[in-house]
């Protein structure tokens, strides 16, 4: 097999479980499981076993105080990201708020254009109206069935991931993508236990559902698809990656049909298709990509 095509089966596998970290945070919700419990215990359990594998496979850590700094920054950032996520999830499907959250490219390339480290071009200018135009579909106006306090906490998702992904983009070129996983795990596993004892103190479930749940979301949603996910960027160009990446919207909207009865309407097929093609465009290099250029994405 040749090897971009398995990078880009193992980005592919890699995106639909990023894609299921939605419907995992519907079933903590049904089953009373706590944010305050999960997340911590979710980032906590990813960070040893990542980091034991960086020890086996040695893999390279951020070499200076400086980028260390910066990556368990970037994970107090994840954390506020992953928590208006988790909090939007309680007013809206996993379909609708994961496709609000994957408009972060579009809040990417605005930030770039006016931090004058881009310029505007016509294809930009296309994405940024495309996936504008693809949410406004999605949500409806003056929907009553759609929760507008839980678009806002999306799209703060959304946002907390472009602001993510810039910083993420500044250190990758002194730290390797997987030494940035690793400080930004150690980050976010700290920020997220400050949360849970904010948040009423910490504690163990008891349930086994709940240890089910806990387990599939680490599993499933975060270390296999942070393996192989850099397995497969070390073998694609940048580009491709984010186009194929595209595929975790539709994994989410596809298993809450199936697990979980969320319904698919004709808005939130047209409009997620809008969103997808202004993400592809936001996402396409206007020249040469490199292929190390735009791997700091995480999940």
């Amino acid at each position: 097999m040749r090897d971009a095509t398995l990078g880009a089966i193992f980005v592919l596998i890699a995106a639909a479980g990023f894609g299921t970290i939605g419907i995992f945070g519907e079933l903590a919700a049904i089953v009373d499981l706590e944010l305050a419990a999960l997340l911590p215990i979710r980032f906590a359990f990813a960070t040893i076993i990542i980091t034991l594998l960086a020890v086996i496979r040695d893999w390279s850590l951020p070499p200076t105080r400086r980028e260390w700094v910066i990556t368990l920054g970037l994970g107090g950032i994840y954390t506020a990201m992953t928590l208006l996520f988790f909090f939007s999830l309680r007013s809206l499907t996993a379909g609708l708020a994961t496709i609000v959250l994957y408009t972060y490219p579009v809040f990417l390339v605005a930030f770039s254009v006016v931090l004058q480290t881009e310029t505007m071009t016509p294809q930009k200018l296309v994405a940024l109206a495309t996936t504008t135009l693809g949410v406004i579909i999605v949500i409806g106006i003056d929907s009553p069935n759609i929760d507008s306090f839980g678009i806002l906490l999306s799209l703060g998702a959304a946002l907390c991931y472009a602001i993510y992904t810039m910083g993420s983009r500044s250190v990758v070129t002194q730290a390797t993508p997987q030494g940035l996983t690793i400080g930004v795990l150690i980050g976010t596993t700290v920020t997220m236990i400050g949360y849970g004892v904010i948040d009423g103190g910490l504690s163990l479930p008891r349930e086994q559902t709940h240890w089910g749940i806990i387990l599939g979301i680490v599993i499933f949603s975060t270390v296999l698809p942070h393996i192989l996910f850099y397995q497969g960027v070390s073998r694609l160009e940048a580009s491709r990656v984010g186009i194929i990446s595209t595929i975790e919207p539709v994994v989410t909207v596809i298993l809450g049909v199936i697990l979980l009865n969320e319904a698919l309407t004709i808005p939130i097929i047209i409009g997620g298709g809008f969103v997808l093609i202004g993400v592809v465009f936001a996402q396409r290099p206007s020249g040469r990509s490199s292929p190390q250029s735009d791997l700091s994405e995480s999940h």
